[in-house]
């Protein structure tokens, strides 16, 4: 199995990269990441980067052309070294009432995250940031669109598939922003942040033609939207569930809305940055009933 380093990172998603590394249509690929902050704990140093978001790529994927797909199977995610939180001035929910850099470095013991006030949770490692390449250039921090992207999505763990259309040859796949653990919105700014080792492969599905990604998880089958605006997102990712189970799964329109209301939950990522990425998830026990 090839591997790629997280020396091999970017923080441009753009055309013109050269790969770091070639693999064929259902390749596996070891993939190491840095955490959000490269390994840097205080905030000030943090402030002061100019480049952030560092995702490991690109990966170049034999066969993949426009109007394809990748399927990138997360086969194991693997957090490693100390987990770490930040409350960075102007992030967060409550900006305006913590306005002052906050480090919280964590411990791993086990299956577990231990926090300084002694507090476990569960591991649940996910993949923030996966995207492939768009036409133009497009930062990896913060931003998310048809490509992915910073996505956060805390239900992307060991065992899910993503969908992520094609824009460019090979795809130009990239991947960082492993969170130990991370809730829906990350209120005071960060997740866990995480170096991890990650297994994936990676399928081309032809003539996919998705305008933007989608997700199965352990429990859910998912499509991801993105706004400036958090109404207008949800709105379209409700309308692209809808267009799924109407175009894919042939339910009537009023019978697919219906079904979302009752079986499918809205859920914000990440929200008070410049864009917001929605989900929009279906029970797979509904779903694999169609």
């Amino acid at each position: 199995m090839k591997s790629i380093s997280r020396e091999q990172r970017i923080y441009v998603l753009q055309p013109e990269n050269q790969p770091a590394v070639i693999i064929d249509d259902g390749g596996d690929l070891m993939v190491e990441t840095w955490d959000a902050f490269e390994g840097i704990r205080e905030p000030g140093v943090l402030q002061d980067k100019s480049l952030k978001g560092p995702a490991t790529g690109p990966i170049y994927v034999n066969g993949a052309e426009p109007g394809d797909a990748l399927r990138i199977e997360f086969v194991s995610i693997t957090p490693k070294e100390n987990p770490a939180h930040m409350v960075m001035p102007g992030r967060g929910f409550l900006e305006a009432e913590f306005t002052e850099g906050y480090p919280t470095v964590m411990n791993i013991d086990g299956d577990e995250l231990v926090l300084p006030s002694g507090v476990r949770l569960p591991l649940n490692p996910s993949m923030g940031l996966v995207a492939t390449t768009p036409t133009y250039p497009q930062d990896t921090a913060s931003d998310s669109g048809p490509y992915g992207g910073d996505i956060d999505m805390k239900e992307l763990v060991e065992g899910s598939v993503l969908y992520l259309p094609v824009f460019v040859p090979g795809g130009l796949l990239a991947m960082g922003d492993c969170h130990a653990v991370v809730g829906d919105g990350a209120v005071a700014g960060t997740g866990a942040e995480c170096s991890a080792d990650t297994h994936v492969r990676v399928t081309v599905e032809k003539g996919m033609n998705i305008s933007g990604p989608r997700a199965i998880t352990p429990d859910h089958y998912v499509v991801l939207s993105h706004g400036e605006d958090l109404g207008p997102a949800m709105k379209q990712a409700v309308r692209d569930m809808v267009d799924f189970l109407v175009t894919e799964k042939g339910m009537e329109p009023y019978d697919a809305y219906t079904l979302c209301s009752l079986a499918g939950d809205v859920r914000v990522s990440r929200t008070f940055r410049p864009i917001s990425p929605v989900k929009m998830m279906l029970s797979r026990q509904a779903l694999e009933q169609l």
